[in-house]
């Protein structure tokens, strides 16, 4: 009889796993268009917004000529001048002329058993997912009425007397509104962009005011994921430093990811100087490749497609600032240097920073935290103890040397204030940073038994030096005869 074999597990019993792909880190190198020409629905399968990789496929999809949202594509996609090569992807995104922008309650019928909070949809011949909620009751009666921002709808248009349906739980009956007024504003549309799509990173309007430029400003500064608001301008109040300008406006707000342009259509002459915004985001995303040394500064750079504004020096002064002497109101335009050079000046959003510094910071931080987690996704368990802290610690290094791969951060002396760790250690004020970062935190021996009930990691600490970028220059010439 033949012998069985034993098997080789008894003696060395082999098991193979194959740890999951981590979160990629995103690009944050598109940008979003959002326009009201009405060729995208706001609702729907495939509705609000719509990637495209070139303008042929936007003119494949529907999309005209004279639609502003092609034309800024066009500029978008453009961009080409050294060191700038055109940027991959673009989102256009609809502003909805037709969704609910007012209602009121009408005075015929104003309902019995509605509760505050209660939610209504609204009908009307061809329209669809406008919804209101109630604001203020009285014995069951509505007595005042709301549209609900993000479900404005679509199709609709100014009406009286129109029927409602309330949405489970509510048991309110006979309600009927008026719709006073239709059409998003242009921050609910990009509001709604940012909820439907977390690719895209800076954005621009087609149909934005002064107005409407401040208001997203101030939405962009809390948006998640983080984003740049990009817009240009062609108030006469924004180049002679008129008070409540837009610039000025930002610049008292501290706002930091707004990036404003002064740029006029010139009589006509200039129709392109209208969507300045989308070259300057073309610029900026086809430069943020992610590749080593891919660090950039929006400054001295070519437009393509964009004609150079007919400023003087003090003009500048006023509204974008002096070289090595401060950026007056933190605006941007495209001038002509010498007869010899068109180029972007300065680059700086409305807090002053650079908009480049503000993007590598994005970067850096996306970058730690998906390292951060892809390691928590990846072990069973990472333990409460300085060994599993090192994990983390060597996920965050992972993230800044990145970082100074792209040249955005380089070695440095730290000069910020003292970082103490516990029991020993930390980082003092005057400390070279051959890498450009330094990544520490206290030992789990100091850590509360609170935070440890609550599975806390030790904080993390990160100083980074950056590598800035040199955009006004001093040269003194000596001669000897």
């Amino acid at each position: 009889m033949a012998t069985q074999p034993l098997p080789l597990s008894i003696l060395c019993d082999v098991s193979v796993s194959v740890t999951p792909g981590g979160v990629s880190v995103p690009q944050f190198n598109q940008g979003l268009i959002v326009g009201n020409s009405g060729r995208i629905p706001s609702q729907g399968t495939n509705g609000r917004c719509v990637q495209f990789a070139s303008v042929a496929a936007m003119t494949s999809y529907g999309f005209q000529p004279t639609d502003p949202e092609l034309i800024s594509a066009g500029l978008y996609f453009g961009q080409s001048a050294p060191p700038v090569t055109p940027p991959e992807y673009l989102w256009v995104g609809s502003q909805d002329a037709t969704a609910i922008a007012a209602i009121t309650v009408d005075s015929g019928s104003a309902g019995t058993g509605w509760a505050l909070h209660d939610t209504f949809l609204i009908t009307q011949l061809n329209a669809s997912f406008g919804y209101g909620q109630v604001t203020g009751v009285s014995g069951g009666a509505v007595t005042s009425v709301a549209f609900i921002s993000g479900r404005q709808g679509t199709g609709y248009s100014v009406g009286s007397a129109l029927s409602t349906v309330p949405e489970a739980p509510s048991t309110g009956a006979a309600l009927e509104v008026n719709i006073t007024a239709i059409g998003e504003t242009p921050l609910q549309a990009i509001t709604a962009c940012r909820v439907a799509q977390p690719a895209w990173y800076a954005a621009m309007s087609t149909t934005a005011t002064d107005e409407d430029d401040v208001a997203i400003a101030l939405y962009a500064q809390s948006a998640t994921p983080a984003m740049q608001y990009i817009y240009g301008t062609q108030s006469a109040t924004a180049l002679v430093g008129s008070v409540g300008n837009v610039f000025s406006l930002i610049k008292a707000a501290n706002y930091s990811r707004a990036h404003g342009a002064y740029s006029t259509v010139q009589g006509g002459l200039a129709p392109n100087n209208l969507y300045i915004a989308s070259a300057i985001a073309g610029v900026a995303m086809g430069l943020n490749t992610g590749a080593p040394n891919s660090a950039f500064s929006l400054a001295a750079k070519t437009l393509t497609g964009i004609t150079v504004e007919p400023l003087t020096q003090a003009q500048i002064a006023v509204f974008a600032g002096t070289p090595g002497l401060g950026f007056g109101n933190n605006g941007n335009s495209y001038n002509n240097y010498a007869n010899s050079y068109d180029f972007y000046y300065q680059g700086v959003n409305g807090n002053g920073m650079n908009f480049a510094t503000v993007l590598g910071l994005d970067m850096l931080a996306a970058d730690a935290q998906i390292s951060v987690l892809n390691v928590l996704q990846s072990l069973a368990s990472i333990p409460q103890t300085d060994g599993g802290q090192a994990l983390i610690l060597n996920a965050v290094r992972g993230a800044c040397s990145r970082a100074a791969n792209r040249g955005f951060i380089a070695a440095g002396t730290w000069n910020g204030i003292a970082i103490p760790l516990l029991p020993s250690g930390g980082l003092t004020p005057g400390t070279s940073l051959p890498s450009g970062f330094w990544v520490g935190s206290s030992s789990f021996s100091t850590q509360a038994s609170g935070d440890r009930a609550l599975f806390k990691s030790m904080p993390v600490y990160v100083a980074v030096t950056l590598a800035g970028t040199q955009q006004s220059f001093t040269i003194a010439v000596n001669v000897q005869q």
